[in-house]
């Protein structure tokens, strides 16, 4: 959305702080605690993804006033890459199921149907979990913010909304996956921090969507401006280039 749009000013910098230190958080303790290879890369892959997203933010919120957005139907084509990357995704996983399912008929008694995680010692889990714990906390306080920004400008243009609502099935999918797994009382207790690293993220999420809503027409406001504005530009500067061009050849 900010390469598109080629400006960055709808995302709020504390926002964008507390999540990238959330996600480094999120990032350590994944390699402390005895966790699932998968988490390990995902952690890796969203520490990458953050360095691309705070260079994009810094870049184009300093030199705003030099590019000028696409003449594009942003929606679209947001709408377009995230199903890429979703398509792209879910053909993964498929092939490496179908991969693990004959792998699995041809051998069965090759591969170990519970897989035990990697030990680690106490303290090294208790760091693990600290990281953990404030992970959740830099994730909850980084979307007030980011809501706060978005009332504040009245408008959500320069927002991902496939952003926001990924997150949101994110959090209630692992919510929902704690609770499910489990319903004595004792366990969800245990468990509560958790849950709630997940859904009060969630709820904040819904807030978030909600707004997409609430200032659904300043959008096409903000469009309508914006277009005006390269209109403007590009006819500033064709003028200008023929202008050129004349004295050139009277020069001549």
């Amino acid at each position: 959305m900010t390469f598109l749009l080629k400006r960055s000013e709808a995302i709020s910098n504390f926002f964008l702080a507390s999540w990238i230190i959330g996600d480094i958080c999120n990032a350590v303790s994944v390699f402390l605690v005895p966790t699932l290879y998968t988490q390990r890369f995902l952690a890796v892959f969203f520490i990458f993804v953050d360095w691309i997203w705070a260079t994009e933010h810094f870049y184009f919120l300093k030199t705003r006033k030099i590019y000028i957005p696409l003449p594009t139907n942003v929606k679209c084509i947001e709408i377009f890459i995230y199903f890429l990357i979703i398509s792209i995704l879910l053909g993964l996983v498929c092939a490496y199921g179908i991969y693990g399912h004959i792998q699995l008929a041809i051998d069965e008694q090759k591969y170990d149907y519970c897989v035990q995680l990697p030990e680690g010692n106490d303290i090294q889990i208790i760091i693990g979990t600290i990281f953990a714990y404030s992970a959740s906390f830099f994730y909850i306080i980084a979307k007030p913010a980011q809501i706060c920004k978005t009332k504040q400008r009245r408008t959500v243009e320069g927002v991902s909304f496939g952003n926001i609502l990924s997150t949101c099935i994110g959090n209630l999918t692992q919510a929902l996956s704690v609770i499910v797994e489990n319903q004595d009382f004792q366990y969800l207790l245990k468990n509560l921090p958790f849950i709630a690293s997940f859904l009060v993220p969630a709820f904040l999420d819904v807030i978030s969507i909600s707004q997409f809503y609430t200032y659904k027409d300043n959008i096409i406001h903000d469009r309508s401006v914006r277009k005006i504005n390269v209109d403007i530009i590009t006819t500033i500067e064709n003028v200008d280039h023929q202008h050129q061009h004349d004295q050139s050849s009277e020069l001549r």
